[in-house]
């Protein structure tokens, strides 16, 4: 059975056992690579081009990366398609069927009754509204034509 996008967020979310790794890569096999064999805990996030040309360059050169790569592609897709099957079992279908049915329902009233949701769609709109109520007449205008009216009568009734 297929999942929307949504519904596959509702799953993952209830179900930490069903998610899926992503699509192996030569760069995500580097990166387990070095955590696995040069003791590089953490990748820094401000590593420069140059400095993962390098790094790159030093683990593809590595002799016992091809026989690593291969087993990490290997791994990650067994992994997928364990999850795949456990997706198309029945059993497993009415369970997660019932899990999209009670948070798709709790995330839907949410979003009713949280007052945010409407302000942010109000937000959405606001230059769709100003460009449509242009021809409204401001308010001091009509302060101008009230005082008029009133000194017009006020002469008037003298």
């Amino acid at each position: 059975m297929k999942y929307s996008k949504k519904e596959l967020q509702i799953i993952q979310k209830q179900r930490t056992d069903l998610i899926r790794k992503p699509d192996p890569t030569t760069n995500t096999a580097i990166i387990a690579f070095l955590r696995k064999y040069n003791q590089i805990s953490q990748i820094p996030k401000d590593l420069t081009s140059k400095e993962w040309i390098h790094l790159r360059q030093q683990t593809l050169d590595n002799k016992d990366f091809p026989k690593f790569q291969t087993d990490h592609f290997n791994e990650v897709i067994e992994h997928n398609q364990k999850i795949d099957k456990k997706l198309d079992d029945p059993q497993t279908q009415k369970e997660l069927d019932f899990l999209i049915k009670k948070y798709a329902i709790a995330k839907k009233i949410r979003q009713f009754i949280n007052p945010l949701y409407f302000y942010t769609k109000y937000q959405n709109n606001k230059k769709l509204r100003t460009e449509k109520i242009f021809y409204k007449i401001k308010l001091p205008f009509w302060i101008w034509i009230i005082l008029s009216l009133l000194m017009v009568l006020i002469i008037i009734s003298l």
